[in-house]
């Protein structure tokens, strides 16, 4: 049914529809929201309420409406990621084990059986995760003034430290380039200092370069997937555009009416998807900002993640009752 569809792309993006809902519905997840991730096959959907409970994740070769795994902890996670079709990483806060009494766990999960299958103690807290596209490195977030982890997920190990936060700053978004080069966050300072963006060479010890979005807060990533192009979203009603290569601020997309939430490029880069702060999900062309679609489900306090499936054929977009629904474009 998947491979069926037809690509997303700017001349049909107007006629997406509905075609899946998965739940079950989570009733007290109402004003919490969804984090959402695909495996970088498109096999794979994952979905992690907002405030740390549950982590579920189904099959979308089936695309049965019941998850094939669900995981809830007492002790809370945070962002997840699906390396590949076999495994769901969340981290998960200490559990006073003798290993490590005060230090969060880095966990694998089965998507097969919900086991766990893995774990490591880490060094630090983590507050944010993201991981490269094709599913080889994973990029950890500690507290203010530690230092940001890129890890190798084949070895299942870290690969670099990079130069340690500031103190006196908050992280609201990070990501990793699609091949793992580039490491980026947002933040925003106690001092109310204007820079709010962070980028790193991850092969490089040099301190990040620093930059200022114009914007109160700024609070998503997305790479583009064939470009050196960071869009960067927040409370403005502008994406702004970096060029990862000359370190600056290149351009800004007008059009995204109720802030750019959280943004998820399609594979060939021609559209971004941006969930928005009460009033649903959107998809836009990235060379314009140009609005070509619009939906929402009336719930004001309510945002969720909106992404792209790998293969560009679905958009996947967490609903306030707590189910995930796909959109697509009829055969």
């Amino acid at each position: 049914m998947r491979a069926s569809r037809p690509v997303i792309t700017e001349s049909n993006a107007a006629r997406l529809t509905p075609v899946a809902r998965l739940g079950p519905a989570v009733p007290d997840l109402f004003a919490c929201g969804q984090r959402l991730a695909f495996d970088p096959t498109g096999t794979r959907l994952s979905a992690l309420a907002r405030r740390g409970n549950p982590l579920r994740w189904w099959d979308l070769e089936t695309l049965s409406p019941e998850p094939m795994g669900t995981h809830e902890s007492a002790l809370g996670m945070h962002s997840l990621a699906l390396p590949d079709a076999e495994q769901v990483l969340t981290v998960v806060s200490a559990n006073r084990s003798p290993q490590g009494p005060w230090r969060p766990r880095l966990v694998a999960f089965s998507a097969t059986d919900g086991s766990q299958v893995r774990e490591r103690h880490l060094s630090h807290a983590v507050t944010r995760l993201a991981m490269s596209a094709e599913g080889a490195r994973l990029l950890l977030i500690p507290l203010e003034g530690d230092s940001p982890e890129v890890w190798d997920l084949k070895s299942w190990r870290p690969l670099r430290e990079l130069t340690p936060m500031d103190l006196g700053v908050s992280v609201t978004a990070c990501a990793l380039s699609p091949e793992g080069r580039h490491a980026a966050v947002t933040f925003h300072a106690d001092d109310r200092r204007s820079e709010n963006l962070w980028l790193w060479d991850v092969a490089s010890e040099a301190r990040p370069v620093t930059l200022s979005i114009d914007a109160p807060t700024v609070w998503s990533l997305a790479f583009h997937p064939r470009q050196p192009l960071l869009a960067v979203g927040g409370i403005t009603e502008e994406v702004a555009v970096v060029h990862m290569g000359e370190r600056r601020q290149v351009r800004s997309l007008s059009g995204f009416h109720g802030y750019a939430c959280n943004l998820s490029f399609s594979p060939d880069g021609t559209l971004l998807a941006a969930s928005r702060d009460g009033r649903g999900f959107g998809v836009h062309r990235f060379d314009t900002g140009e609005a070509l679609f619009h939906h929402g489900d009336g719930e004001d306090l309510h945002t969720s993640d909106a992404v792209f499936s790998p293969d560009g054929r679905l958009v996947a977009w967490g609903r306030a009752d707590g189910t995930v629904e796909l959109w697509g474009v009829a055969d």
